[in-house]
């Protein structure tokens, strides 16, 4: 946690992430050959797209600089989303700041305290490392002695509420207070007395989403959370455990890339017959 008496002008490594969205894509049958290939390139180009932020550090050790607090303060300790920098690899605070990104990220470990301008280093993991596993994963922070199948619901539910954080939108009271419970939950997952310094409205919305969360993975896969990644310091007391969310783009978006690469791909062919 970061108390609220700590907090300075900071930067985070951050991918902001959006809710889970399942598409559906129709394409109208083609009469030949090289449609049906343009639509397989266009598909191709599309799963890269929605891949490449998650997988640009996923399965790498990456140095992080905490930098800063988005989120607001309640029971007595500041809320995700914080900012870091993160830069590939083992790097100097000199080099990170000159070669690192500013991202948000959201932290699941209520009980390691944590400062402005903290410079660590994490491994990156993520979260479809936890489809298919049959015994728990030794390199995250949590559930390492559990079962595979509790760490897995744990992780997703965290995942579920790291996604509904990033999208509430804090500029009303409302929405501070909704980030401020979404944050709570998240520490509840591995931390159940975190809710105690709450009040008692407070800790009922946030076990209220917790509980919601549950439900909403129990039979899910973490595959299906393949936009997420958990940031796990090395060694583990250095710094908190934090997840980072790639947003993935609404249907219409994905429909309007479609078209355009599709056109893109037309235009391609008809340079080549002209040449």
């Amino acid at each position: 946690m970061i108390y609220n008496n700590t907090v300075s002008v900071a930067r985070f490594l951050l991918w902001i992430g959006a809710r889970r969205v399942r598409v559906s894509v129709s394409w109208e049958s083609g009469k030949s050959m090289d449609i049906r290939n343009t639509r397989n390139w266009v598909a191709g180009v599309l799963a890269g797209v929605l891949v490449a932020p998650v997988a640009a550090f996923a399965g790498t050790t990456v140095t992080m600089e905490l930098t800063g607090v988005q989120g607001p303060a309640m029971g007595g300790v500041y809320t995700s989303p914080y900012t870091a920098l993160v830069g590939p690899g083992t790097e100097t605070l000199t080099q990170l700041q000159a070669n690192g990104v500013s991202t948000t990220i959201i932290c699941d470990d209520f009980l390691t305290d944590v400062s402005i301008g903290q410079l660590w280093t994490a491994n990156v993991t993520n979260m479809s490392a936890l489809s298919g596993i049959s015994a728990p994963l030794s390199g995250l922070k949590f559930d390492t002695t559990a079962t595979a199948m509790q760490q897995q619901q744990d992780y997703m539910a965290i995942a579920y509420l790291a996604q509904e954080l990033v999208g509430v939108n804090q500029s009303t009271a409302a929405g501070a207070t909704m980030a401020g419970e979404l944050s709570f939950a998240i520490w509840a997952v591995f931390d159940p007395a975190s809710l105690n310094n709450l009040t008692s409205t407070q800790a009922a919305a946030a076990s209220g989403f917790l509980g919601a969360a549950r439900t909403a993975v129990l039979n899910d896969n973490p595959n299906q959370f393949s936009n997420v990644n958990i940031y796990t310091p090395n060694p583990l007391n250095a710094s908190q455990e934090y997840i980072v969310v790639t947003p993935v783009p609404e249907p219409a978006t994905l429909s309007l890339m479609g078209l355009g690469m599709l056109g893109a791909g037309f235009a391609a062919r008809r340079r080549r017959k002209a040449d």
